[in-house]
């Protein structure tokens, strides 16, 4: 399985994820031209592509949504709620009958990948994380959650691969000029995850069979790579946690280079 990072933050959000039989796109929040351009740059093409997944209804991961889906033949996964809470200007664009309309927790296969929609909790009508597996390896897609259940852990640990939240710093957060009431919407269980939170989750899941580690929908206005990087050794070395054999990367508006699990 290899991944392309394309976008994530704010901004807008798109993975891509392909196997020898498999091509995937992991929400569109960017727009078609720059996910054809980031392809066309790595020797990729939005040809024959087997499903969008889409985590939930927010604009930075569905403003391209329609534009793509209706240059593509394929089919589009979501949960009911998601495609309930959509703006109806771009609900009102998408041919309902390409839609499979999936549950969270549920398994379900495209083609040689195998995905677990995971719960998450977020202030959206009914958003997921997604757990995806070909062979023997696994790669577990988390942002936009207020927290990880415990209850999780089990099911998403020592994978091979994790893109993962670390949306904000909240001494940067609090100081920043956003609405107060936005300030306590993104610290509250169903906002986004912190730096502190999210390294003691991954300290608690990850393995011997962990070698990366994407950190994303890291906030411009309320966080930093560096502090990011900062956070995140203090918490594994505190909780005596080794990374040694983990390669870190940092998601941005900048397209990652491509990494193989």
């Amino acid at each position: 399985m290899k991944i392309l990072q394309i976008a994530s933050g704010s901004k807008g959000n798109c993975t891509f994820i392909w196997t020898e039989k498999t091509k995937l796109i992991l929400d569109c929040g960017i727009s078609k031209k720059r996910i054809v351009e980031c392809l066309t740059n790595n020797n990729m093409s939005l040809d024959n592509i087997d499903g969008i997944l889409i985590t939930h209804e927010h604009t930075d991961h569905i403003s391209g949504l329609a534009v793509l889906a209706n240059a593509l033949n394929t089919t589009i996964y979501m949960t009911k709620g998601t495609y309930n809470g959509m703006s109806s200007r771009i609900k009102e664009r998408l041919d309902i009958n390409k839609i499979n309309f999936i549950e969270r927790d549920s398994v379900f296969n495209i083609n040689d990948i195998t995905i677990n929609a995971l719960q998450i909790f977020h202030d959206a009508v009914d958003p997921v994380g997604y757990l995806f597996k070909e062979n023997n390896h696994r790669l577990v897609y988390i942002t936009d959650t207020g927290y990880v259940h415990n209850s999780l852990f089990e099911k998403i640990s020592d994978a091979d691969a994790y893109i993962f939240e670390s949306n904000h710093d909240p001494e940067i957060l609090m100081e920043s000029d956003r609405p107060y009431e936005t300030k306590l919407r993104i610290l509250s269980d169903h906002g986004h995850l912190s730096n502190q939170d999210s390294s003691y989750v991954l300290a608690n899941i990850i393995g011997p069979n962990t070698k990366r580690i994407v950190f994303a929908h890291i906030s411009e206005e309320c966080n930093l790579v560096q502090i990011v990087k900062i956070t995140s050794s203090r918490v594994f070395n505190d909780l005596g946690v080794s990374t040694k054999n983990i390669v870190f990367s940092y998601a941005s508006q900048t397209p990652l280079e491509v990494f193989e699990i």
